[in-house]
């Protein structure tokens, strides 16, 4: 066999389109390669752990994180979605027992932090093992993955659980560049990490599908490369094995249309769309109530963009498996991020409407996830350059105090970003305390099954403890008892995407304005106390105060507490043919009672009833019914067909609430999805817990591979199918002063 023509550095040119080495260095050098870089790869991770502390640590006093899509409270819990009863909370199942299970032990406090620190260190890590080179590389790489405008959006925005997905899409990238490079048929370490990320985000199965793609294609794809991305896609896949009892249950989930693929569009700054992008702003809200503004000028976001397209130039030219993936996603970024109002809106309007679960990206701008992690890598591999520039001995002046003025201009781009961040985001987000009033109100509601409106009916809105940021309302985290509160996103033409039948119902109560009866009409519901928060709206919600069927039990400056004094569920035995007008109508003149409203259904007496009572919860999805008076009884849960209680019909209420017609002895009510839900629960816990196992155990048999190799060839030559990097022999000193010896005598 004949040595085929070497390269400068004695790098063989690689046949199937692996290319060089980046930058001449030893494959060892590479993501996953040795010692040097799982060292240089911890010392990042440490980096980026250094700047999420940085970040959180005004957040780690006494008191609760409360941002727009992120908050806690003392009593916060399991969603109702894990058993498919929210259709608002159906995704990310098995992130959501993490967290949960992270709140029991460490309490709600720390938990609403250490998720958002959690990030930091993950996609420091995971950039640096994409990136590759030396230290100046992965730390330059590191800190823009934590330092930039597209990570400040969406931590004052909260989304904490996306970010920590693309923290994960990281190592995604950098697995599959490194099992490319290997040429095998399957790799289980870029399942594991898609997995990972999908259970986190569902918005990480497009995302995270489009990295694949990238690395499996580019450059020249081979037979191993798409099997191995098939198989990764569909192993990874398995982690969503509940999504399948959601579909084949019709399990609620929640409504998108077109209308939220507007509201949701990206948000073009001043000097248009694709400025606005390549600066990695874009965030919807805009400059809407409590957005986030990133003071980044006109200079710096020059800089950024251009160093990070040189970087990746360069990247390609020295090193195609890892360049030319990761300038195609930043390019996807930037194209997908712009959506509907960009060069590819009918393709996205197209697979909006057509492609399932396409829905997940109603946010165009999260695409960009794709671009900011490739910016990364390239402002890496130029930070990197200029660094070596500077220190060339050969060069001329000149070009090193050039080359030294563009690496301070780098840096500048982080310096102009790190105020907005830093700090608590440069201290415009402090920890907040609920009022006393709120625990006095906790009190005095104690526990029980009885649920709490809770008014204004937002799901957004500013309080006083806030400082008067706009946050999810937090009334569910906060009070023991369960809390029905708005769903309404009300975002431009959007006011709900929301079907649950419970909620319109109360919408449509509080629009029309209800003169009297409110306590009877919010009874079927399960309702037993309502609370009002006196932040802002206080005046039109003065009517609570002659319901004679409410009693107010606390008021306070910022809060008041109002007992519902009737009851509407359990056995109410009658039943009236109607829907919602006819209710309010009967409520108005005072003659309606508990039975049951039944659109389209039988009459039953007495009427109006008196009766209720006699259900108690025996779980979740579970109530049991005692024995009593045989007729109808009322479930005080958001109605679907898969409510059974053995045979015995069940019908919709006015309300939207569930009715049986049973008989005289006990029965129990099930919600039958959630046996299916549950097994598909426990597959997708299984699939993770498979595919952990296998990454560490495909992880281990690497390491005993390299340890077992001689010292020599371990310097020298990387894995299978890899370009071999042979380092030159040094010449042995007594030999070559021997040698000397002899020439001088001669």
């Amino acid at each position: 066999m004949t040595a085929g023509p070497k390269r400068a550095g004695g790098a063989r040119p690689d046949r199937r389109g692996s290319g060089a080495p980046p930058d001449g260095l030893p494959d060892r050098r590479r993501p996953g390669g040795g010692r040097r870089d799982t060292r240089l790869t911890a010392e990042s991770a440490l980096l980026g752990l250094v700047a999420g502390l940085i970040v959180v640590a005004p957040w780690t006093r006494d008191g609760y994180l409360l941002l727009l899509d992120w908050v806690s409270g003392p009593h916060q819990a399991v969603a109702a979605g894990l058993y498919g009863l929210d259709p608002a909370a159906l995704d990310a199942l098995p992130y959501r027992l993490f967290t949960h299970g992270l709140r029991t032990v460490v309490g709600a406090g720390a938990t609403g932090w250490l998720i958002v620190l959690c990030y930091f260190p993950i996609v420091a890590s995971g950039v640096s093992a994409l990136a590759g080179g030396g230290r100046v590389r992965r730390y330059f790489a590191a800190l823009f993955a934590c330092c930039n405008p597209y990570v400040v959006e969406r931590v004052q925005a909260g989304h904490v659980a996306f970010l920590l997905s693309v923290g994960l899409l990281s190592w995604l990238l950098a697995s599959a560049v490194w099992a490319r490079r290997r040429r095998v048929w399957f790799a289980a370490r870029p399942a594991v990490w898609y997995a990972l990320a999908m259970v986190v985000g569902p918005h990480a199965a497009w995302l995270g599908g489009a990295c694949l793609l990238a690395v499996a294609l580019l450059p020249r794809p081979g037979r191993k490369d798409l099997v191995r991305t098939a198989l990764i896609i569909a192993f990874a896949g398995c982690v969503y094995a509940y999504a399948v009892a959601v579909m084949l249950n019709a399990i609620l989930t929640v409504r998108v249309g077109g209308r939220e693929l507007e509201a949701y569009a990206p948000h073009a700054g001043p000097g248009g769309m694709l400025p606005t992008l390549l600066s990695l702003r874009g965030f919807w809200r805009g400059a809407a109530d409590s957005s986030p503004q990133v003071a980044l000028g006109f200079v710096p976001v020059v800089v950024m963009a251009t160093a990070a397209v040189w970087g990746l130039v360069r990247l390609c030219r020295r090193d195609p498996v890892a360049g030319a993936p990761v300038s195609a996603i930043a390019v996807c970024g930037l194209l997908l991020g712009a959506g509907i109002h960009g060069p590819l809106a009918a393709v996205y309007r197209w697979a909006f409407d057509v492609v399932p679960l396409f829905a997940a990206m109603r946010e165009q701008q999260k695409w960009l996830a794709l671009t900011m992690l490739a910016y990364a890598v390239g402002i890496g591999v130029t930070a990197e350059a200029l660094y070596y520039a500077c220190r060339r001995a050969g060069r001329p002046a000149r070009v090193r105090v050039a080359a030294g003025a563009a690496l301070l201009a780098v840096a500048g781009a982080y310096a102009a970003v790190a105020p907005s961040l830093a700090w608590g985001l440069g201290g415009s987000v402090r920890v907040s305390r609920y009022p006393e009033s709120w625990y006095t109100a906790d009190k005095i509601m104690g526990n029980g099954t009885g649920g709490v409106l809770f008014l204004p009916w937002h799901l957004y809105q500013p309080f006083g403890f806030t400082d008067g940021r706009t946050i999810a309302t937090p009334a569910g985290a906060f009070f023991r008892r369960p809390v029905f509160s708005s769903d309404a996103v009300e975002l431009g033409a959007v006011r709900t995407n929301s079907d649950s039948l419970r909620t319109a119902y109360v919408q449509r109560l509080l629009a029309d304005g209800v003169t009297q009866g409110f306590g009877r009409l919010i009874a079927p519901l399960g309702i037993s106390y309502v609370v009002l928060a006196r932040d802002r709206e206080a005046d039109e919600y003065a009517w609570l105060e002659t319901q004679n069927d409410l009693r107010r039990v606390l008021s306070t400056p910022d809060l008041e507490v109002y007992r519902v004094e009737v009851t509407g569920t359990g056995r109410v035995v009658g039943a009236r043919t109607g829907g919602y007008d006819e209710a309010v109508d009967l409520a108005a003149r005072g003659v309606l009672g508990s039975e049951a409203m039944l659109p389209g259904g039988p009459e039953r007496g007495p009427l109006p009833s008196a009766a209720s009572g006699g259900i108690h919860r025996v779980t979740s999805t579970s109530w049991r019914v005692h024995a009593g008076a045989p007729g109808w009884v009322v479930i005080p849960e958001e109605w679907s067909s898969g409510w059974a209680a053995g045979g015995l019909p069940a019908r919709r209420t006015a309300a939207g609430t569930v009715a049986v017609d049973a008989r005289a002895e006990a029965v129990t009510v099930h919600y039958t999805p959630w046996r299916w839900l549950r097994l598909g629960l426990y597959v997708s816990l299984v699939a993770i817990a498979a595919l952990l196992l296998s990454g560490l155990v495909e992880h281990r048999r690497d390491l005993l591979r390299w340890w077992n190799t001689p010292r020599l060839e371990r310097r020298g030559r990387a894995g299978p199918g890899e370009p071999e990097v042979r380092r030159p022999r040094r010449p042995d000193r007594s030999t070559s002063s021997r040698r000397r010896g002899r020439s001088g005598g001669s």
